[in-house]
């Protein structure tokens, strides 16, 4: 008989709960677990007022569940539950009916109005996706809106921008208004001083929750940056255009954004679980998150209303966090019959408040910091988050959304990582560098590295006294031994007459090179020796980066190509190294692949200057290498083909999706 899991929300609590859950029951086929939302994707909530602000793209915040699942033992459905019959175990949704043993409801919070008049009519929320984007949009409408209208006191009233509510989602959307007026008057050529952004808060002080000291950075900060905060101002009322304060006051804005408070959702006023007084819309649990009620449903994250210390839970991420791996630790208990049930024990470790893109405040594990510091922190606990529910992958796409892809310098490293350059520009460079390496492998043909008969051409490359290993003294049978080197030898055959065809072409356009340059080459020289005779020679880069005698190849020789390489037979051990020079070379010239091309030619530069063989001047082998790793094949490449296909084929396998390590997003 299956069990069934049934999770409610693809929040905070929601995800973390199913990860666990799924990873504890991955090799249970008796167990199903089910996550239902009717998104495709997991919200970061937190930085819906990057979203909102224009600092970063909408994506930015979206993490959908096949990046966070893949295609580990956990099924999504995208839908929207209505209702829950909790006697017959039953879910239903608009698209389907749901059955469960145990069900988890993390369908988190939505804005508290407090039943002031015309409010919820006349203002933006920011608790979701969508409400992001209606703001985005909006704000971007009314500074346009400024810059083409003659009426000085309409244009005022399109230029407020009111923030109800001083507690971290008002301050922070407070901090990226400062950031992106900044930017559209820039744009627009609006006058700076035309926009007034305001805060309103009916306590005495801005964020409450943070230290005195806190406090007053956060706030000088704000004023400094030309924000207006009103203080000990309750809201009694809004209508178009107006707000309505407790002392009469009137602020007209077409920008007006409610952040004062939070109660449970919609859905939790719909069904038949315990909704204590006062506690706006939450579900009543135990000590053991489980609704007063019914025994098999548990409730996590901002819904959950549990007392602690006389004070309700916090609906912050923290919570959804700790409430969920009791949640998941106790359906386990329940299923397995072999733990104890876990009773919820709040442990938090502090809070972090950006104040638009450059200053931030923070305390977080009694460390009280600002400005640098504490943005430095916000961003590795979001990329602390981010590894752990969806891999490298998403923290990779973190990094381009907050540093690579950033506009108008709004991170707190501003734009130094932010400027790039055309693909196109690195063309020849890619070409060149292929061309090296083509040359570097049909050098070593040359050599004789690929005449066997004539003995090892990379002896020089270990220590004196270290004699390779050869096909003809292994241990191996005579027949063995024979029928492999016949393989080395047609081996050796198929690369000399692939790159017999490529190296005629190649001496026909060195030689046309050679006649046209060796005007300019004498010139040059002259012009070269002239200057060593004035000035002498500063420095030699021909020399090895590291002596070949020195302790770093001494040591690299001894471990890596005395203790390894050496029992490689030589006639292999030479003819990889001439087949990857070459097909490196050839994929780098072509772009195909280039990524992985570049990449192999850096360790293979690695090798060398570790081994004393090269010298300074070799090292744009390395920095053209690197360039080339910026998706340099696709201008005038052949990866403008492949690629495409290589990502939708590497998407959709199950390593990636187990794994994480996708291609930008899943195909399956």
């Amino acid at each position: 008989m299956t069990t069934k899991i049934v999770i409610i929300g693809g929040g905070y609590a929601g995800v973390w709960a199913g990860k666990i859950l799924e990873k504890h029951f991955r090799k249970h086929k008796d167990v199903a677990i089910t996550l239902v939302d009717p998104k495709p994707y997991h919200t970061l909530m937190t930085e819906l007022h990057e979203v909102a602000g224009w600092r970063t793209e909408p994506e930015s915040v979206q993490v959908s569940f096949r990046k966070i699942f893949g295609a580990r033992h956990i099924n999504i459905v995208l839908d929207a539950i209505k209702t829950i019959d909790f006697e017959k175990k039953q879910a239903y949704g608009k698209a389907g009916t749901y059955d469960f043993d145990y069900c988890i409801i993390a369908t988190g919070s939505e804005p508290e109005y407090f039943n002031i008049p015309g409010v919820k009519e006349n203002s933006f929320s920011l608790w979701s996706f969508d409400d992001a984007m209606r703001l985005r949009h909006h704000i971007e409408t009314v500074f346009r809106k400024a810059a083409e209208e003659p009426d000085s006191e309409k244009r005022k009233r399109l230029l407020t921008f009111a923030v109800a509510g001083a507690g971290f989602t008002g301050i922070e959307m407070l901090g990226e208004l400062l950031d992106h007026r900044d930017v559209m008057c820039s744009k627009l050529h609006l006058n700076k001083d035309e926009v007034r952004i305001i805060n309103i808060e009916a306590l005495p002080s801005i964020l409450p929750i943070l230290e005195p000291k806190l406090r007053e950075k956060a706030e000088k900060y704000l004023k400094k940056r030309g924000a207006e905060l009103i203080l000990n101002a309750a809201i009694t009322g809004a209508e178009p255009g107006k707000i309505i304060l407790k002392d009469g006051t009137l602020i007209e804005t077409e920008t007006f954004i409610w952040t004062c408070g939070v109660r449970g959702s919609s859905f939790s006023d719909s069904i038949d679980l315990e909704k204590p007084e006062r506690s706006r819309g939450r579900l009543a649990v135990n000590e053991e998150l489980r609704s007063t009620k019914y025994p098999y449903v548990f409730v996590g994250g901002d819904v959950s209303y549990f007392m602690e210390n006389s004070k309700p839970l916090p609906q912050i991420v923290e919570t959804a966090h700790q409430t969920a791996e009791v949640i998941a630790h106790n359906i386990i208990a329940d299923i397995e019959h072999k733990e104890i049930p876990k009773q919820f024990k709040s442990n938090y470790h502090g809070f972090m408040i950006s104040l638009g893109s450059h200053y931030a405040v923070a305390n977080a594990g009694g460390l009280k910091t600002s400005g640098f510091i504490a943005m430095a922190m916000k961003h590795f606990i979001n990329v602390l988050y981010l590894v752990q529910i969806a891999g490298i992958n998403q923290v990779w796409e973190y990094i381009k959304h907050e540093f690579l892809d950033i506009k108008n310098n709004r991170s707190f490293i501003g734009g130094f990582a932010a400027y790039k350059i055309r693909s196109y520009w690195g063309v020849l460079l890619r070409m060149f560098l292929g061309f090296s390496w083509f040359a570097e492998g049909l050098n070593k043909i040359g050599e004789g590295w690929l005449a066997w008969s004539t003995g090892s051409k990379s002896q020089w490359m270990f220590s004196p006294g270290v004699i390779q290993a050869t096909l003809a003294r292994t241990s191996v049978t005579p027949e063995g031994a024979s029928a492999a080197s016949e393989y080395v030898d047609q081996a050796a055959q198929a690369v000399s007459s692939a790159s017999e065809a490529v190296t005629q072409t190649v001496t026909q356009v060195a030689d046309a090179a050679s006649a046209a340059s060796q005007t300019v080459s004498e010139a040059v020289t002259n012009g070269a020796q002239a200057a060593e005779t004035v000035f002498g020679k500063i420095l030699d880069l021909s020399k090895p980066i590291f002596n070949i005698n020195g302790p770093v190849a001494t040591w690299f020789r001894k471990t890596f190509m005395d203790g390894i390489a050496a029992h490689i037979p030589f006639e292999l051990f030479q003819l990889m190294i001439v087949i990857v020079e070459i097909g490196v070379g050839l994929a780098l010239f072509g772009g195909f692949f280039t990524w992985i091309a570049a990449a192999v030619s850096i360790v293979m530069c690695i090798v060398f200057t570790l081994s004393g063989m090269f010298s300074w001047d070799q090292l744009w082998f390395v920095f053209a290498a690197v360039l080339c790793l910026g998706g340099m094949g696709r201008a005038f490449g052949l990866d403008y083909f492949t690629v495409p296909l290589w990502k939708r084929w590497w998407n959709g396998t199950r390593f990636a999706r187990k794994t994480h390590l996708y291609a930008d997003e899943p195909t399956k």
